[in-house]
């Protein structure tokens, strides 16, 4: 059965392996100050490969500059994609693609020709390094005037890689209030978080576009624009309403962070419970497939309630932007949609049992882990040992996807495809 799987356990295996290697360099002293505990290096790597940003402790006051080297080397895989991280340095090798290799890729980017997967593949390589060495530089104009040139620089490196990945880790001792009246880098981390989390061939598509016509961009690339656009606007305006004691460029950051990424420059823990409220829908939201953000991505959103809306009309078919939406589509959103808040459920029931904790917390902390955010309204030190493998367990599959994780344990059986079934209509 496991020999027919192959295509999804390679990412799984992939990213335990990583997240072990990780963990066995978080344990060195070599990369520490003081000693860690085997639970907390696992804890680490396994947010830092997810690009969670989940932490037990302190970064800047755990780790010194190697292991802080080993957290962005783990964040910068974790934003490739294992798969696409693979297809990356094979194509630089020119090492041929078996048609097997190629099907895993293919599913992890979200590309519909196999002859481009080597290019896209380069793409995404070439568009990380420009977009973190531009956000580097710009976060630099800032960080070696207040932090000198040698921390200065590594700051803007190591934050940078945090933001574009969508990660959330941050050397400023876990919060980022610091800079709640900054306006430059509150904008520099919303254009890194927005960036990496509308995906790479948005970005090409965009490239691609010579005549600026939006009526010419792909049908992914409309949704994913157009809600993106409105997931940014309408929760920074009632958030600005509901919480008086922060800012309009405070509550756009918080909405940019809150579709994966995890800074935090306002304390959520004295948000209201309709702002919470906000922000675990946007964490379930997420971000864009092949993108460096998790949650159930916009798309399925999107597809959801187009369907919704075309079912209350009447119609058939589901039409977004005049273009009918397939089937099977439409079917593997409904059951991505699913499979989450089944997941989410039985996770959030197993963390609550064991912990006390108000069940608003843990459905806020569950979210934020299987959606790869890293917000969090909690003390982590009142979470128990039970509670953090949950929380590893859903970061985990929130990298991986929920999706792959469930087909490895369904049998396929091949000759249901060439089987027609007699229509029999139910009431519901």
């Amino acid at each position: 059965m496991l020999k027919n799987k192959r295509t999804y356990l390679i990412p799984i295996f992939g990213f335990l392996i990583i997240i072990l290697i990780g963990m066995i360099f978080l344990l060195l002293p070599i990369c520490n100050y003081k000693s860690i505990s085997f639970e907390d290096a696992l804890y680490t790597a396994t947010s830092g490969l997810t690009t969670t940003g989940f932490t037990k402790c302190s970064l800047v006051n755990q780790f010194n500059f190697f292991g802080q080297l080993i957290l962005a080397i783990l964040m910068e895989i974790g934003a490739m994609g294992f798969i696409i991280f693979v297809s990356y340095f094979w194509s630089i090798k020119n090492k041929k693609i078996r048609m097997s290799d190629i099907m895993v890729i293919n599913d992890n980017i979200s590309n519909d020709s196999y002859a481009s997967i080597k290019e896209h593949s380069i793409f995404i390589g070439k568009l990380m390094l420009k977009a973190q060495i531009i956000g580097t530089i710009l976060l630099m104009v800032r960080f070696i005037p207040l932090l000198g040139v040698f921390k200065g620089i590594w700051y803007s490196v190591f934050h940078t890689i945090s933001a574009f990945s969508n990660t959330g880790f941050d050397l400023f001792g876990g919060s980022f209030e610091v800079f709640n009246n900054d306006l430059y880098v509150q904008l520099v981390f919303i254009s890194l978080m927005i960036i990496g989390s509308i995906g790479v061939f948005v970005i090409e598509d965009l490239r691609n576009n010579k005549y600026r016509n939006f009526s010419r961009l792909k049908l992914q690339t409309k949704i994913i624009l157009v809600y993106t656009l409105i997931l940014l606007i309408l929760p920074t305006l009632i958030m600005r309403i509901l919480e008086n004691n922060i800012s309009i460029i405070n509550s756009l950051f918080m909405s940019a962070s809150s579709r994966s990424t995890g800074f935090s420059v306002v304390d959520l823990k004295h948000f209201s419970f309709e702002s919470k409220v906000i922000l675990i829908i946007l964490m379930f939201i997420g971000g864009s497939p092949a993108s460096t953000s998790g949650g159930v991505k916009v798309i399925t959103i999107a597809i959801i309630i187009a369907t919704i809306i075309s079912t209350l009309k009447g119609k058939e078919h589901t039409v977004i932007f005049w273009r009918e939406i397939p089937d099977s589509a439409i079917r593997k959103a409904l059951t991505v949609f699913t499979i989450f808040l089944i997941i989410i459920a039985i996770s959030c029931a197993i963390f609550y049992h064991y912990n006390e904790i108000n069940m608003l917390n843990v459905i806020f902390e569950s979210v934020s882990a299987i959606s790869n955010t890293g917000l969090t309204i909690t003390n982590n030190n009142e979470v128990n040992i039970v509670g953090d493998i949950v929380l590893m367990f859903l970061m985990f599959i929130g990298r991986v996807g929920p999706l792959s994780m469930v087909l490895v344990f369904i049998n396929e059986n091949k000759k249901d495809k060439y089987i027609e079934y007699p229509t029999e209509n139910v009431i519901l």
